[in-house]
């Protein structure tokens, strides 16, 4: 998995030629806050032009895993909401 792509209101991820969009919200740090909060409900489907699969709980349990460790590597907060 890759993380392709991190902006105000989502992430990418991508996992070989699929890719999933993680709604979230990012935060300014200091005072404990996140530097990210992606929204577990928001991981349904992959995005175009495989839209039409949808993530399995499988899936999407090694998609947090990876965005926890993925922001950990990196030195960022990350809180699952």
């Amino acid at each position: 998995m890759e993380l392709a792509e991190i902006v105000r209101g989502y992430l990418r991820v991508k996992d070989g030629a699929k890719s999933v969009t993680v709604c979230g919200e990012a935060l300014l740090r200091g005072y404990g806050s996140p530097d990210f909060m992606p929204y577990q409900n928001s991981i349904e489907k992959w995005y175009a032009p495989n839209d039409q699969e949808y993530v399995t709980p499988a899936e999407k349990e090694q998609l947090i895993q990876f965005l926890k460790e993925e922001f950990a590597r990196r030195k960022m907060f990350l809180e699952i909401e």
